[in-house]
C-alpha cells in the first residue's frame, strides 16, 4: 500500500480503487458496502450516460448478466419448497420437447451446472452473429433443439452453462403457472421491498435511470454496447446498488419463507465422483484471504457485476459497472479488503526445485481436448493454459493455486517418477477431476498441410468456418475475417487461445472435417463443404 494511503479510511480506500472511473468522460461503477446489517457506503463513480453527461448514482440501474442466476435459483427453490416441483425431477417431465438424450438430466443438475448441456451463448457466438444482433427465447430454443449430444455425462463435472438457467426459467412456467418475471415480482421482489429490481425482457421498453453499457473501441473511444438479449433466467435482471445491498442482506439473514431456499443455494454441488464444486445453486462458494465467501459475477456486452458476502465478517459488497473493461470481482474484493483491513501474507510450504520439476510437462485432457503446459524456470512455476501464463503458488506440496490473471487451482498425484495433474478448478467456470495424458509436442508441418484448407460447416451451431494457410500457419476464418491462428500441437491437433481442433480423416486418409472444443461447448463436428480451390 502506498504510504499516503496507510492512514486512509475504508471509504477513502474505496474511492482510490475506483479513481480511474471517477471522471466526466468515462463510464464506471456504482459500489455499495453492507457491514453488520447496515449500509456504510454507497456511491457512484463515472458516468451512466456519456452523451447526456448523466453521472452514476446509487439509484442508477445496471444489467446484472449472470448475477441474475441468484434470483432465478431462489424462484425455483421456493417452488421446490412448496412441493410444486422436485429437484430430482427429470427436466423432460416439465419440458417434454427436449431430446431424449437429456432424459437423465434433473432440475438439480441445471441448478448446479452439472447437466453437461452446451452453452447456448457459446453456440450462438460460433455462428458469427452481427455485433448488434439480438437473441430471443425462440432463437435459444432453436439452438438447443439442434444439439445432438452433451458435453459430458450429467453429474460428472461442473461446467458453467447459461443454457441451464434458461431452461430453469421455462420449467417454472408449467410448474408455477407463471412466467419467471411475474413469479419473481410477486414472490421475491415485491415482498422483499426490491422496488427497483426486475427481469427486463424487452430491450425496447423504457427503463428509468438505466445506465448505458459501453466498450472501448479500437480507436480508444467508448462505443455503446448495451444488452441485446430478451431472455430471462440465466440473465435478464436490472437492479441498482440500493436494491443489490438489500438482496445481500436477504442472503446474509434470510427472513421466512426464504431461509430454506437460501440454505439450498449455499449447498455445494456434489459430482458423481464425490468431489464437491465451488458452486451451489445460483451462488459461487469460494474463498478470499482464507475466508469463505458467497458471490456471483456477471457480464454481458458493456455491463459487469459482482455481489459478494463474507459471512464471518458480516460484510457485503455490491459492484455494478457499465463498461466491459471493469473487473467487478477484483474490485469487490478490493473493497472488502479496504473495510476488513490489511491481511498477513499466508504462510506457504516450501517446495524444492526437484519437486517442481517432477510436475512439469505438456498434458492433454482426453475429454475436453484442452492442453496444459507446466513449466519451471527462473524461480517461477507456471501453468500455460488457454493463452494465459499463470504463476502457481503452493498451498501444499501437491496443490497449487493462482488468483491472477485467472483464478486457478491444480492438484497433482504421484505417478512413478513424475507427478501428474489430476484435479483442476478454473475460476467458477469448471471444476472436475481431469483425465490428462502426458504428451510430446509435434510441431512439424505435415506433408499434406494444403489439404487442410477449405470450407467447413457445423449444423449444430449453424456455423461456417474456413481454414486457410497464411505464412505457413493454418488460420481459422469466418466471413473472410481471421478469428484464430492455429498452433500445431500433435498430429492433426491444433489450438488457439480458447479453441481446440482435431482434424478428422476418412478411411482413405483425406481430411473430412474437424472436431471443435471451446470452453463451454465440446464435441462440435465441422464437416468439409468443399476443399480450397
Amino acid at each position: 500500500m502506498a504510504p499516503q494511503l496507510a492512514a486512509a479510511t475504508p471509504a477513502e480506500l474505496t474511492d482510490h480503487l475506483f479513481s480511474r472511473f471517477h471522471k466526466p468522460d468515462t463510464p464506471g461503477c456504482a459500489v455499495g458496502v453492507l457491514q453488520d446489517g447496515k449500509v456504510v457506503h454507497q456511491k457512484g463513480y463515472g458516468m451512466a450516460n456519456l452523451e447526456l453527461a448523466v453521472p452514476i448514482s446509487p439509484s442508477t440501474m445496471f444489467y446484472l448478466g449472470s448475477t441474475s442466476k441468484e434470483y432465478t435459483a431462489m424462484a425455483v427453490l421456493l417452488l421446490a419448497g412448496q412441493g410444486a416441483l422436485k429437484l430430482e425431477d427429470p427436466i423432460r417431465k416439465w419440458l417434454p420437447q427436449l431430446p431424449a438424450y437429456m432424459q437423465p438430466i434433473t432440475v438439480r443438475h441445471l441448478l448446479e451446472h452439472t447437466s453437461g448441456i452446451r452453452d447456448y451463448i457459446g453456440l450462438w457466438t460460433l455462428s458469427a452473429p452481427p455485433e448488434d444482433a439480438a437473441l430471443t427465447d425462440r432463437q435459444v430454443w432453436d439452438i438447443l433443439l439442434r444439439q445432438k449430444g452433451l458435453n459430458f455425462r450429467p453429474g460428472d463435472e461442473f461446467l458453467y452453462s447459461n443454457s441451464n438457467y434458461f431452461l430453469l426459467a421455462h420449467i417454472l412456467r408449467p410448474a408455477a403457472f407463471r412466467m419467471l418475471p411475474d413469479f419473481a415480482r410477486e414472490r421475491i421482489f415485491d415482498p422483499l421491498g426490491l422496488r427497483h429490481t426486475l427481469y427486463y425482457t424487452d430491450r425496447f421498453a423504457l427503463l428509468p435511470h438505466r445506465a448505458t453499457g459501453y466498450t472501448m473501441g479500437k480507436t480508444g473511444a467508448y462505443r455503446i454496447n448495451s444488452a441485446t438479449l430478451d431472455v430471462a433466467g440465466d440473465g435478464g435482471v436490472f437492479t441498482n446498488i440500493e436494491d443489490a445491498l438489500k438482496w445481500i442482506g436477504v442472503i446474509a439473514q434470510p427472513p421466512q419463507p426464504y431461509a430454506a431456499a437460501v440454505s439450498q443455494m449455499m449447498t455445494r454441488a456434489v459430482l458423481n465422483s464425490g468431489d464437491s464444486a465451488e458452486y451451489g445453486r445460483g451462488l459461487m462458494l469460494k474463498k478470499h484471504r482464507g475466508l469463505d465467501i458467497v458471490s456471483h459475477v456477471g457480464g454481458l456486452r458493456g455491463y459487469r457485476s459482482e455481489l459478494l458476502w463474507i459471512p464471518s465478517k458480516k460484510l457485503g459488497v455490491a459492484c455494478l459497472c457499465n463498461t466491459s473493461d471493469a473487473d467487478p470481482g477484483r474490485l469487490a474484493r478490493g473493497v472488502a479488503d479496504a473495510w476488513m483491513g490489511p491481511a498477513a501474507e499466508p504462510a506457504r510450504p516450501k517446495v524444492t526445485p526437484a519437486e517442481l520439476r517432477r510436475k512439469t510437462g505438456v498434458f492433454r485432457d482426453r475429454n475436453s481436448g484442452d492442453y496444459l503446459q507446466i513449466v519451471y524456470g527462473g524461480g517461477r512455476f507456471l501453468a500455460l493454459f488457454q493463452g494465459f501464463q499463470i504463476d502457481l503458488w503452493p498451498e501444499t506440496p501437491m496443490r497449487f493455486r493462482a488468483e491472477s490473471p485467472l483464478s486457478f487451482e491444480i492438484e497433482f498425484e504421484k505417478a512413478g517418477e513424475r507427478d501428474e495433474p489430476r484435479f483442476l478448478r478454473i475460476e467458477s467456470e469448471s471444476h472436475r477431476r481431469v483425465d490428462y495424458e502426458r504428451v510430446t509436442l509435434d510441431r512439424k508441418r505435415p506433408a499434406d498441410l494444403p489439404s487442410f484448407e477449405g470450407d467447413y460447416y457445423c449444423e449444430e451451431a449453424q456455423s461456417p468456418m474456413t481454414v486457410r494457410i497464411v505464412d505457413g500457419m493454418l488460420n481459422l476464418e469466418q466471413h473472410e475475417e481471421q478469428i484464430a491462428v492455429l498452433e500445431p500441437m500433435q498430429a492433426d491437433r491444433y489450438r488457439s487461445a480458447t479453441l481446440n481442433l482435431q482434424f478428422l480423416r476418412d478411411s482413405s486418409g483425406k481430411i473430412r472435417g474437424f472436431r471443435l472444443n471451446t470452453g463451454r461447448v465440446r464435441g462440435l463436428d465441422y464437416l468439409r463443404v468443399k476443399p480450397s480451390a
